[in-house]
């Protein structure tokens, strides 16, 4: 039997970059079960439109359309709760293409050789070509890793990401967070779980740009300082 996946993407004004995305893990997931969950946070361009074409024509496919912006964290909460019946894995992965699908086997066959949790992390190759990420971005992802490290029980030298790759078991664990703020991340490391991390070359955006500036960045992390760390919430 097939290994059975759930790919949970958060879409947010992705009309560029959504249809080449569901292409791509089509391709790189050939010879798996694949069930990809879309879930739109009130995009304002046509977003919603091309998921609704691609649902026609991909009965993997299901989504959820949010009536108000809520952000990544309850996209991904939503994407959770949408598993109708159990499966071996579940992907979270962004919608901009900044995380490949050709990473997603390797993800696969590291959590297979017995891990809870695998993040995919940018790794820029010094004879590389493509441009490194933003310092602004490099600095964001430092001083996330060093809240995670203060409060949380990440294992030592694990960076977390976006693009991730978890057991059905933890997952459905996670989706049960009642919390008004909720981290996904924060979440996972409540339990006692094996973790590691991949590699990936970075990828520079091609399509849009990030809706995270330092200000937003700031109060995320306060509210995960907040909701995990003192327990306000």
């Amino acid at each position: 039997m097939s290994t059975l996946i759930n790919i949970i993407i958060p879409t947010y004004n992705a009309s560029g970059t959504i249809r080449l995305l569901v292409e791509q893990i089509e391709k790189e997931l050939v010879g798996y079960q694949v069930r990809i969950i879309l879930v739109d946070d009130a995009s304002g361009d046509n977003t919603r439109d091309i998921i609704l074409s691609l649902e026609k024509d991909h009965p993997e496919i299901s989504y959820c359309f949010a009536e108000k912006n809520r952000k990544q964290q309850a996209s991904l909460l939503t994407g959770l709760k949408m598993i109708s019946e159990p499966c071996d894995f579940v992907i979270t992965m962004d919608d901009d293409l900044q995380n490949p699908a050709d990473v997603i086997p390797l993800l696969i066959e590291k959590i297979k050789s017995g891990y809870d949790l695998v993040y995919a992390v940018p790794a820029v190759d010094g004879n590389s070509r493509k441009p490194a990420p933003s310092a602004f971005r490099r600095l964001g992802s430092h001083f996330r890793d060093l809240l995670f490290d203060s409060f949380t029980n990440k294992p030592p030298g694990i960076k977390v990401s976006a693009f991730r790759i978890m057991s059905y078991k933890l997952a459905m664990k996670i989706a049960k967070s009642e919390k008004k703020y909720f981290y996904l991340s924060a979440e996972a490391f409540r339990y006692p779980i094996r973790a590691a991390n991949v590699a990936y070359e970075y990828v520079p955006r091609t399509c849009g740009r990030s809706s995270y500036h330092f200000g937003k960045l700031l109060l995320v992390y306060l509210k995960l300082f907040l909701t995990y760390k003192l327990k306000l919430f």
